[in-house]
């Protein structure tokens, strides 16, 4: 208790940090849809990054037998 004032019990939107009703994830559907967005691009970079990863290490070990 700060100052004497007591919040509601809440939650807040995991995408844009606004006090929602306690339990639920996301404030409306626009911010669990941008969520979502966010997460398949970064999922899509993960594998771009692994992808590139493996290839690289691929040609130095290609390199290095050829040599």
């Amino acid at each position: 208790m700060v100052g004497g004032i007591r919040l509601p019990e809440h939650s807040h939107c995991q995408y844009c940090g606004d006090p929602i009703p306690f339990g639920e994830e996301y404030c409306n559907n626009e911010c669990r849809r941008k969520d979502a967005l966010e997460e398949a691009a970064a999922k899509r970079k993960d594998y771009i990054f692994y992808g590139i990863a493996i290839a690289t290490v691929a040609v130095i070990l290609a390199v290095g037998y050829v040599l």
